[in-house]
């Protein structure tokens, strides 16, 4: 019999196949809600989420209309990773790091191409590529990386490019990625997945109740719809689907 090997990545489709969410995320999104508001950390987490809100001033982002991002608002990024449990993470001369990577020419004009995308915008996967991009940035290891091991900082990325856009990209931790089925890594075909899931569920959400304005209505104010989307998914993967 003729042996072959087969790659992480397509061990990982494969698991991803055959394991289907039986539950949809944005089900008894009240109790979910309210089973996350209930944690011990919960104060702490909604805090740092509203400081990042905040720092937009009216605006859809913390990226002007030149594709900057401002040393306040990368301050303000930073300090939110860490309320995040991330701290441990962050490699040393991050906010440096960090900074080099937004000021790239290439990666300005990505985020530029964001600041009026939101999730359930009807032309997101225009910018699948661009996105693609601004993740690899992000998550990419070694010495210029934003990890404190220099290995990717794939959770971070999310993060990241959630805070700089709140109304589009969703974060990802392991109990996301344990609800959503996608176990192991997260290279950014799995993290596109992700984001087309939340905005499926967003999709039949408007269907079955004529608008998703709804959705903000029971969550802590200041909040986005991925922010629900990752508040239900949170608990869903860390406490079941119950």
């Amino acid at each position: 019999m003729i042996g072959f090997k087969m790659s992480r990545e397509e061990f990982e489709r494969l698991e991803d196949l055959s394991e289907k969410p039986q539950h949809k995320i944005l089900e008894n999104l009240a109790d979910r809600i309210k089973k996350y508001d209930g944690q011990c950390k919960a104060r702490k987490y909604n805090y740092a989420y509203k400081r990042v809100l905040e720092a937009r001033k009216g605006n859809s982002c913390l990226v002007d209309e030149d594709g900057n991002v401002s040393g306040k608002s990368l301050k303000v990024i930073e300090q939110t990773l860490s309320d995040f449990e991330m701290d441990r993470q962050m490699g040393v001369g991050f906010s440096k790091k960090l900074k080099k990577k937004l000021e790239n020419n290439e990666i300005r004009a990505v985020l530029n191409k964001f600041r009026n995308v939101r999730i359930d915008s009807p032309n997101l996967n225009e910018f699948k590529l661009d996105a693609k991009k601004l993740f690899k940035t992000l998550s990419s290891s070694g010495e210029n990386g934003l990890s404190a091991r220099q290995d990717s900082f794939e959770v971070g990325a999310t993060k990241i490019m959630n805070f700089l856009f709140p109304e589009l990209f969703v974060m990802v931790d392991r109990y996301v990625k344990k609800a959503l089925h996608k176990s192991g890594s997260l290279p950014f075909r799995k993290y596109w997945d992700i984001m087309m899931i939340c905005r499926q569920e967003l999709e039949e959400w408007k269907e079955l109740h004529g608008t998703i304005d709804n959705l903000l209505e029971l969550d802590t104010k200041p909040t986005t719809l991925t922010r629900v989307f990752d508040k239900c998914a949170f608990v869903m993967g860390k406490f079941g689907a119950g």
